[in-house]
């Protein structure tokens, strides 16, 4: 299993938290550029498909969790990558 499916099966049967670190890596592999916003904002676009998902960098810890591991699971299943 590669890598990248690993981390998508890993997000898929995530309930509760995510760690960030795996986040960013899976969204590169998808193609996603991260680009760095005001305070802790962050913004991944996909230039193929013109896709954006938006978050606040978590801290103090470095997972995500609750509604925002919900958004992006829900963006990604949009984008039928999920």
């Amino acid at each position: 299993m590669s890598i990248q499916n690993k981390l998508l099966e890993n997000l898929r049967n995530s309930q509760k938290t995510y760690p960030w670190n795996d986040l960013v890596t899976l969204l590169r592999k998808l193609g996603y550029e991260k680009k760095e916003m005001a305070g802790s904002r962050v913004r991944f676009y996909n230039p193929t498909t013109n896709h954006i998902i938006r978050l606040h960098r978590p801290h103090p810890e470095n997972v995500i969790k609750g509604g925002a591991l919900n958004d992006v699971k829900e963006k990604l299943k949009e984008e039928g990558i999920l």
